[in-house]
C-alpha cells in the first residue's frame, strides 16, 4: 500500500488506512502535540548547504521522474490514476509538465535566489487533483533554504510524497527539512493537528476554493491565497497558420487533467478569419478532441458535473433548433467531450470535463469587453499561432503558446504574485 506522508527521520508514525478515490492509502495520525514537535524538529532542521548545492539536489530528484525507467517514475505513473481519477496515459505525458522545470538547477537556483530573508518554515495547502500542484512552492521554499511542511490534497496525496522519497535518497539532511502530511480537513478529530499547524507555520500558500481560502486567511500570520482562476485561449484566424496543428494544441489543453486545472481553457476565441477558416478550425477541433479520447480516455465526471454537461448539451440543442447560428457538437460513442460552436462574443464559465465554447471576436481589443467581470479571474491566456505579448497589459499573469497553458516555468507569477510570495520573510504578496 502507497503511503500518503513523508515524515523526517525519526518523527513517530501511527499508520491508518484511508480511502482516496478509487484507492485505499496509507496515512499517519498526529495529535496536536505530535505536530507541534514535528513543526519544531522541520524548524531546526532548515538546508544548511549552499542554495546552489541545494538547488542541485532538488533537480537530481526530480530529473528521476523524467526518466521512463525510474522505479519512482513507474510508481507515479501506476499510482496516481486511482486517487487522481485520471488515466494512466495521461499521467505519463503530465509528468514531464511538471517535474522538467523543476529539473534544471540553474533555473531552479536563480528562481529561489534572494538577497532578503526567508522565513523558517514554510506551510503549504493543496487542492483539487492537479498533478504536484504544491511541487513548485516546495522546490522554491527548500532551494531557499526554508524548511517545508505539505498537506497535499485528498485528490492529488500521492506525488509529493513520491518527491520527497525522491530527495530523501538524493539527500538525507535536505529532505530533513520536508514533511508531507494529509489528515481530513474539518474533521472534529483533526481540529488540533490543523490547529497546531496552522498556528506553528511562518507563513502559508494554499490552494483552493474561494471560501477555503476565506477561511484560512485570517488564521495564519502572513498568507498567500490561489483561489478560483479560469483560463481561456485565442485563435488567430487572421494569421498564416496550419489551422490542424493550432487545433490539436488548443484541444491538448482542454483535454489535459480533463480541463480541471485553473490553466485549462474554459472558451476559445477566434479573432478574424471569416465564416469557412472558423469552420475548418472547429472541424479539425473536433477531430483532436476526439483522437485525444482515445489516446488519453477521460474520466468520470462527478455526478454534478456530468448533470451540468447534459443541461448544457440540452439548452443548445434547442438553441439550435430554434434557428439560432449556434452548434454542438459531442464525442464519438464512448468520448466525453462537448464542443460548444457559438460565435457570439461574451463570456460563461464550462462544466468543464472537456467542455469547451468555441467563441468569436472581430478583433483582439474586444476581448476586455468580452470577458466582462471575469477578466480578473483570467490566469492564463494561450494563443496560437503566436503569442501576443501586447495582453500583458491586461493583467493577465500567464501567456502561453496553445498547447503549452499547463506547463508554466518557475517564474509563473501565479495570481499575480511573485513566485517567491509568502516563502521571503516580510508581508506576504
Amino acid at each position: 500500500m502507497e503511503r500518503a506522508f513523508h515524515l523526517p527521520q525519526g518523527a513517530p508514525e501511527r499508520i491508518r488506512s484511508a480511502g482516496f478515490g478509487g484507492c485505499t492509502l496509507a496515512t499517519t495520525e498526529l495529535s496536536a502535540v505530535q505536530m507541534r514537535a514535528l513543526l519544531a524538529r522541520l524548524r531546526a532542521s532548515a538546508p544548511r548547504s549552499t542554495a546552489a548545492e541545494r538547488a542541485a539536489t532538488l533537480a537530481r530528484a526530480a530529473r528521476r521522474f523524467l526518466d521512463a525507467d525510474d522505479p519512482l517514475r513507474r510508481r507515479a505513473a501506476d499510482a496516481l490514476s486511482a486517487p487522481t481519477g485520471f488515466s494512466r496515459p495521461m499521467i505519463e505525458d503530465a509528468l514531464p509538465r511538471v517535474f522538467t522545470p523543476l529539473a534544471d538547477p540553474g533555473a531552479l537556483a536563480r528562481a529561489a535566489g534572494t538577497a532578503q530573508p526567508v522565513v523558517g518554515l514554510l506551510g503549504i495547502v493543496g487542492a483539487g487533483n492537479v498533478l504536484g500542484v504544491p511541487l513548485f512552492k516546495t522546490a522554491l521554499a527548500l532551494a531557499a533554504g526554508a524548511a517545508c511542511m505539505v498537506k497535499p490534497a485528498t485528490g492529488e496525496p500521492l506525488l509529493s510524497v513520491l518527491f520527497a522519497q525522491a530527495l530523501s535518497e538524493a539527500d538525507p539532511e535536505l529532505a530533513a527539512a520536508l514533511a508531507v502530511v494529509w489528515w481530513p480537513g474539518g474533521a472534529a478529530g483533526s481540529a488540533g493537528c490543523e490547529a497546531e499547524f496552522l498556528s506553528g507555520v511562518d507563513s502559508l500558500i494554499a490552494y483552493g476554493s474561494d471560501g477555503a481560502i476565506a477561511s484560512l486567511a485570517p488564521r495564519v500570520r502572513r498568507f498567500v491565497g490561489h483561489g478560483h482562476k479560469l483560463s481561456i485561449g485565442i485563435v488567430r484566424l487572421d494569421a498564416d497558420a496550419d489551422l490542424r496543428l493550432l487545433a490539436a494544441a488548443a484541444a491538448t489543453d482542454i483535454a489535459l487533467y480533463d480541463q480541471l486545472g485553473c490553466l485549462s481553457p474554459q472558451s476559445l476565441y477566434t479573432v478574424g478569419g471569416d465564416a469557412e477558416s472558423r469552420g475548418v478550425f472547429v472541424d479539425h477541433l473536433a477531430a483532436a478532441l476526439d483522437d485525444l479520447a482515445r489516446r488519453w480516455p477521460a474520466g468520470e465526471a462527478s455526478p454534478s458535473l456530468a448533470l451540468a454537461i447534459r443541461r448544457l448539451r440540452d439548452e443548445y440543442e434547442w438553441r439550435g433548433l430554434s434557428g439560432e447560428s449556434v452548434t454542438l457538437r459531442t464525442g464519438a460513442a464512448g468520448a466525453t467531450w462537448t464542443l460548444v460552436d457559438d460565435p457570439t462574443c461574451g463570456f460563461r464559465p464550462s462544466p468543464l470535463h472537456r467542455t469547451i465554447f468555441v467563441r468569436r471576436l472581430e478583433t483582439l481589443d474586444a476581448l476586455p469587453r468580452a470577458l466582462g467581470e471575469w477578466l480578473p479571474r483570467v490566469e492564463c491566456i494561450g494563443m496560437g499561432p503566436q503569442v501576443d505579448r501586447a495582453l500583458s497589459t491586461l493583467g493577465i499573469p500567464r501567456l502561453a503558446p496553445l498547447g503549452c497553458m499547463q506547463s508554466p516555468d518557475l517564474g509563473w507569477r501565479q495570481g499575480g504574485c511573485d513566485p517567491m510570495a509568502g516563502i521571503i520573510a516580510g508581508e506576504a504578496n
